[in-house]
């Protein structure tokens, strides 16, 4: 592969790993649980599972 054509292959695979990264970034930051709020920290998160898996 010559310079040129590696470039034209680089260009959209990077912007596509920008745009996975921002995104990501953003569903982790409000994955996190719990969080303070002002002085306190909020309530922890409950989760039920309610269906069987036999």
């Amino acid at each position: 592969m010559d310079k040129e054509t590696l470039i034209k292959l680089a260009t959209p695979a990077s912007i596509f790993a920008l745009a996975f990264s921002i995104v990501s970034t953003s569903f982790i930051a409000k994955a996190e649980y719990p969080y303070k709020v002002g002085a306190s920290f909020s309530r922890p998160l409950h989760i039920y599972h309610t269906n069987s898996c036999n």
